[in-house]
C-alpha cells in the first residue's frame, strides 16, 4: 500500500503568519511564494549556493527611513503578482553581499528591487537590524514587514517587524534544527571571552565577527572553525596546516575607535571568509585572533564513532571528541547549512550512532 506525505502543515502556518503579520497580503502573492519556497532554501548561480534575503513590506519608504544608512533601488515596477516568479529570478542572481531583494506591494502596483543599508563592517548589517530593531518594532502598527530568508537546504525563518518569528523546518533530522542566531552568538561570545578591551570596542568586534558569519552561512559552502585558547601550543594535532608567523589581531585594528582604518578592516575581513571558505580548518584563539588556516586532522573513527556525513563533520567530531582543554569549542557548517557551535567545556553534541549499533537497527 502506498502512502503519501505532504508537508501541509508548513503551508498552513506560513499562510497563518502571514494572514497575522501583513493584512490584506495578496492572496495571489502568496501563492507564488509558497510554490517558490522548497527553490529559494535551495538556490544555486552557476554552482554557487545563494541563500537569499527577501523583504515583503507595504512602505519600503518608511522602512529605509528607519534604518540608518539605508538605500533601496527599483527595478521592476508590476500592477499585479502574475509576474512574481519572473522578477524574482532576475533579482536572485544579483542578491548577494549584504543586499536585500524586497517587493513592496501597494493597493495597484507591486514594486521589486535591492535594498542595502551602507554601514560600516563593525556595525549591525541590514539583515540584523531588521531582526533585533526596537524602534522597528514600535512601528509595526505603521506599516507591515516580513523578512524571509533561507537557514539552509530545509529550512527558513520568517521574522516580522513586530518581532515575531516562525521557522519552516522541512528535515526529518532534529539535529540539523539548530538555530544559526543562538549557535553564532555563542561562538563570537567564546571567540572574544578572554579579551579585556572597552565595552564598545568588543561590541564592534563581534558585531563584525557576526556579519562576517551571517555571510559565511550565505556563501561559503562548508566550513570549520576552531578556537583555542589564547596560549595554545600545537602538539601535532593541528600541525597538518599553515599557521601564521603573527596571528591576525582584529583587536589592534581598533586601536583607536574612532580613527579606525575602515577599509582595512574590511580588507581583514574578506580575507578571514576567504580562509574559511578554503579547505581545511580555521583556528582562531579567543582573543578573537586568526592563527591557521588549510588545518587538516586524521579523524580517529574508533574514537567517535560511525558518523553520518562527510569529512568534514568527521573532522568537528573528531576535535570535540579530544577533550583538549586548551580547544574551546568547534563551529561547524555544511554543504548543506547545518550549523552547530560546541564548547569542549560543555556536553558533546549525540552522535547518530556507532557502526555496531546501526548494524544492529537493520537487523
Amino acid at each position: 500500500m502506498e502512502e503519501m506525505i505532504f508537508f501541509d502543515n508548513a503551508k498552513e502556518n506560513v499562510t497563518k503568519f502571514f494572514a497575522q503579520e501583513f493584512e490584506n497580503f495578496p492572496a495571489l502573492l502568496m501563492s507564488h511564494f509558497l510554490n517558490k519556497f522548497n527553490d529559494i532554501m535551495n538556490y544555486q548561480e552557476e554552482g554557487n549556493v545563494i541563500k537569499p534575503k527577501i523583504i515583503f513590506t507595504d512602505n519600503i519608504e518608511a522602512l529605509i527611513r528607519s534604518i540608518p544608512k539605508s538605500h533601496s533601488m527599483t527595478v521592476f515596477e508590476d500592477n499585479e503578482a502574475t509576474m512574481f516568479n519572473s522578477r524574482l529570478k532576475s533579482l536572485l542572481a544579483i542578491a548577494k553581499n549584504d543586499w536585500c531583494i524586497f517587493i513592496d506591494i501597494k493597493e495597484n502596483k507591486i514594486s521589486y528591487g535591492l535594498v542595502m543599508s551602507f554601514t560600516s563592517i563593525k556595525d549591525k548589517n541590514l539583515l540584523r537590524t531588521i531582526e533585533e530593531s526596537n524602534s522597528l518594532k514600535d512601528k509595526a502598527s505603521k506599516f507591515h514587514c516580513i523578512l524571509a530568508r533561507p537557514l539552509n537546504f530545509y529550512s527558513m525563518m520568517l521574522h516580522s517587524i513586530s518581532g515575531n518569528d516562525l521557522i519552516v523546518n522541512f528535515s526529518l533530522d532534529k539535529s540539523k534544527c539548530n538555530i544559526f542566531n543562538t549557535e553564532i552568538r555563542e561562538f563570537v561570545d567564546a571567540t572574544f571571552s578572554k579579551l579585556r578591551t572597552t565595552q564598545r570596542k568588543l561590541q564592534d568586534m563581534k558585531n563584525m565577527y557576526l556579519n562576517i558569519f551571517s555571510n559565511v552561512l550565505s556563501y561559503v559552502n562548508g566550513s570549520i572553525c576552531v578556537i583555542v585558547d589564547k596560549d595554545y601550543k600545537d602538539n601535532g594535532l593541528f600541525e597538518d596546516g599553515i599557521w601564521l608567523k603573527e596571528p591576525i589581531s582584529f583587536s589592534k585594528l581598533f586601536t583607536q575607535s574612532k580613527s579606525y582604518n575602515e577599509e582595512k578592516l574590511q580588507a581583514y575581513a574578506d580575507l578571514f571568509m576567504n580562509m574559511l571558505n578554503f579547505d581545511g580548518i580555521t583556528i582562531i584563539d579567543n582573543l578573537g585572533r586568526i592563527r591557521a588556516y588549510n588545518v587538516f586532522v586524521e579523524p580517529n573513527s574508533k574514537k567517535v564513532g560511525y558518523i553520518v556525513g562527510g569529512a568534514r563533520k568527521r573532522a568537528a567530531f573528531y576535535i570535540l571528541s579530544t577533550k583538549k582543554k586548551d580547544i574551546v569549542g568547534v563551529y561547524f557548517q555544511s554543504h548543506e547549512g547545518e550549523v552547530f557551535f560546541q564548547e569542549i567545556a560543555k556536553k558533546m553534541p549525540r552522535l547518530k550512532a556507532t557502526k555496531k549499533n546501526e548494524e544492529k537497527e537493520s537487523n
